[in-house]
């Protein structure tokens, strides 16, 4: 069994403990002289691969993670402190870099922060001797996946190594999906921008022939899009709304999604959860949408409602973060009616409810998520007596786009 001196610089009882082949576990120490706590060596039962930066001062336990990761079928590089490290990066980018807090100079946290910025697919663990509160809080923050309290077993290692390698093969992949993603949006934003240029009329029958033609692979989306701009016309109307503001919040309730065709059909009809890559992708739709509309400068005013169709009285939605009678009323008002089709109506991912609970959950959500002066009015058009035909025919009157 190989052994490292005393004079190797490194602390005989960590590097010790590091060689054994029995030795004591837990990443939060332990009381070697327990029988309980020892632990036989984990034989590699095969062959790992990937290349491996080992950024530690003591050479002594710097030479014997080497071997440990050449044994095991990994290319490994190493460094002594922070400035040979990025060095080493730059040469040959590593996999995982496994990176001892406690350095001369820069300390490991300073190195991981440089490494994250610069090679953003390395999957970095800290390693220590100490338990440092501060630095763990901070390499949670950088992203680093895991540490290793000094003395650690070489099954504890390779463990570690494992899920950091799994993390970097999902992290490439997604990133190679993304950049597949965002060259599908931006094809189909091209798309949309040509038919908007086309566009000779802002008239409500020229928006809705083009609607029709741009949904043609979801005609329901189309339906959806009629439906809340007639219910929006409505809505403005019985809170007073007049031009230019009425006319801007019709089309941009018409043509609120409209970005949402420029994204891609993997992610629009996930039936599953969205990660948050793809919630912030689907996010861009509106950026994209009011980018492609304002364009035509007879709908620019509609372009503007469509921006802010997201945003939240609160101020926390989205994409400007705007608050209260900042945002343009059309959008406000295009928000309360979206919501309460896209609820009666449901979609892939959620059956459609009933109108009076989709009214309770505006109502909830009144003086944060919308105005509430929008669901109050939206509120008494509802409970109209004549409000019950009306919204169950979902008929759109081309009249409200003149």
């Amino acid at each position: 069994m190989d052994k490292i001196s005393a004079s190797s610089g490194a602390g005989l009882g960590a590097v010790l403990a590091m060689v054994e082949p029995a030795v004591y576990g837990g990443r939060i120490g332990g009381d070697v002289s327990d029988p309980a706590l020892r632990l036989h060596p984990v034989p590699l039962t095969h062959a790992m691969g990937g290349r491996i930066l080992v950024v530690d001062d003591e050479p002594g336990i710097r030479d014997m993670l080497s071997a440990w990761l050449t044994n095991a079928g990994f290319e490994c590089d190493a460094a002594s402190d922070a400035d040979g490290a990025l060095e080493a990066a730059d040469k040959r980018v590593p996999d995982v870099a496994l990176l001892d807090i406690a350095l001369p100079g820069k300390d490991g946290v300073w190195l991981a922060r440089a490494l994250r910025q610069q090679h953003t697919d390395t999957a970095l663990i800290m390693v220590t001797g100490l338990q440092r509160f501060d630095a763990a809080v901070e390499g949670m923050r950088l992203g680093v996946l895991d540490y290793l309290l000094k003395p650690f077993t070489r099954g504890e290692l390779f463990d570690a190594l494992r899920s950091a390698i799994a993390w970097r093969d999902r992290n490439i992949r997604w990133r190679i999906e993304r950049e597949e993603l965002r060259g599908e949006i931006a094809s189909r934003t091209a798309e949309l921008a040509d038919a908007f240029a086309a566009l000779r009329s802002a008239s409500a029958g020229a928006l809705d022939a083009l609607l029709v033609t741009l949904h043609t692979r979801n005609p329901e989306a189309c339906a959806h899009a009629r439906r809340v701009a007639d219910m929006a016309w409505r809505l403005a109307r019985a809170m007073g709304v007049e031009d230019p503001e009425l006319s801007e919040t019709v089309q941009g309730a018409l043509l609120h999604d409209i970005g949402k065709v420029a994204m891609p059909d993997s992610l629009i009809y996930k039936p599953g959860k969205l990660s948050e890559d793809e919630i912030a992708i689907i996010r861009t739709h509106a950026r994209v949408g009011h980018d492609i509309i304002a364009a035509v400068p007879a709908l620019r005013g509609a372009a503007e409602v469509v921006l802010h169709s997201h945003e939240a009285w609160d101020g926390r939605g989205y994409p400007a973060g705007l608050a209260g009678p900042q945002i343009h009323i059309g959008s406000r008002i295009t928000a309360v009616v979206d919501t309460f089709d896209a609820m009666t109506w449901g979609r892939c991912y959620r059956g459609a409810v009933s109108a009076h609970s989709a009214v309770a959950e505006l109502q909830r959500c009144a003086g944060s998520q919308f105005d509430p002066a929008v669901v109050d009015a939206w509120l008494s058009l509802v409970n109209a007596p004549a409000a019950t035909q009306a919204f169950s025919v979902r008929a759109f009157p081309r009249s409200s786009l003149s």
